[in-house]
């Protein structure tokens, strides 16, 4: 059983309708992997969400989708993991996001595979990562 955490590139493209994504996920579910996020990619979604047209429709679809995707707070461990992460990328002279920094940390502190389609999280070393979005938007 993998456990998965979503990325925003994942979570919002979960919420498009119709997405095959959804399917995949509630299909893995039924095989007994789990899914969550965490607050930081929450937050940078909803700044997505507040810029669209169709904010109330995409505030909908991700209370829904909330309901089979869990959220996973910072814990300390996972706060610790951000200050060591983030030296490991400035010694690499690998510059991430500070909301990168903290999903790779949470990740790695969880033992979660990472299903994200940015490639930034490449420098981020003992992290599992996984992309199920190819072929899903033009």
């Amino acid at each position: 059983m993998t456990t998965y955490l979503l990325d925003t590139n994942h979570l919002s493209a979960a919420l498009e309708s119709g997405s095959p994504l959804v399917g995949r996920i509630a299909s893995a579910r039924r095989a007994g992997h789990r899914f969550g996020t965490c607050a930081p990619v929450l937050c940078e979604l909803a700044a997505g969400i507040a810029q669209t047209v169709r904010r109330e429709r995409n505030w909908q679809a991700l209370q829904l989708l909330l309901r089979q995707v869990s959220v996973w707070p910072i814990d300390l461990e996972a706060v610790r993991a951000y200050g060591e992460l983030y030296v490991e990328l400035k010694r690499k002279g690998r510059v991430l996001s500070q909301v990168d920094i903290m999903v790779g940390a949470i990740a790695r502190t969880g033992g979660f595979t990472l299903l994200t389609s940015d490639r930034d999280f490449e420098a981020v070393e003992r992290l599992d990562r996984e992309d199920w979005t190819p072929g899903l938007r033009p």
